[in-house]
């Protein structure tokens, strides 16, 4: 089991943020959803579910589901179910947010519980007249059973370079006990005109072990 709980952390690392959430959240009756997948030269592949909803403007629930396919084809997954909620007015420059989540980890015919607490910070800016943003989420990830736990961090600097294209950096953090994993994400976003389909393309490097860096594919859409 314990394996099992150190198989999330390898997840983890291999799926960063999924999407621009974190301190922005959704308005009132609008959502969001994301598909995305991964694969290294290893025959590695990483699957993820995201999707948002906005109960009122200060609180968004969601769903946030993730598997990690390693090359003997062996899979884990996690699984969360949260609650996010404003802290503070969200019309200030710095945006902040905590969220509560409960879901759990499955994989080798073994299930475990977490329960997952984070909060997350963010500011938009302008550079030459474009607009960006920066987010950071802190999260922790605790596991009743084992009394296991995984920390987090994630950081996205996004840059709009037109109406049509976005880059963006995302790196991840994650450790558990005496293990720790890192990775950076270079992408593009590419949002067609006159459609609610977005297409991420981008790759994910480890910090170390920089051979199993993986391809990403990301498909978003607003409702």
């Amino acid at each position: 089991m314990r394996y099992l709980f150190a198989a999330c952390l390898i997840l983890w690392q291999c799926v960063a943020c999924t999407a621009q959430a974190g301190a922005w959240l959704r308005e009132k009756g609008t959502g969001f959803v994301s598909l995305s997948f991964g694969a290294t030269q290893f025959s590695e592949t990483t699957n993820a579910l995201y999707i948002e909803y906005g109960l009122s403007d200060k609180t968004t629930v969601g769903l946030d589901v993730s598997t990690f396919t390693n090359a003997l084809n062996v899979r884990n997954g996690f699984g969360n179910i949260f609650l996010r909620r404003a802290i503070g007015p969200t019309d200030q420059p710095h945006k902040w947010a905590y969220e509560i989540g409960f879901g759990g980890l499955w994989g080798n015919e073994m299930q475990l519980p977490t329960v997952k607490t984070a909060i997350s910070w963010g500011r938009g800016f302008k550079i030459a007249e474009r607009d960006g943003w920066v987010n950071m989420d802190a999260a922790y990830v605790y596991e009743p059973t084992l009394g296991e736990h995984i920390t987090k961090l994630d950081a996205t600097l996004g840059l709009n370079f037109g109406t049509i294209t976005t880059g963006l950096l995302e790196v991840t953090l994650s450790s558990q006990n005496s293990e720790t994993y890192g990775a950076f994400e270079p992408s593009v976003l590419i949002r067609p005109k006159e459609s609610r389909f977005s297409i991420k393309v981008g790759a994910q490097v480890p910090f170390d072990e920089q051979e199993k860096a993986a391809l990403k594919l990301g498909i978003w859409r607003s409702f």
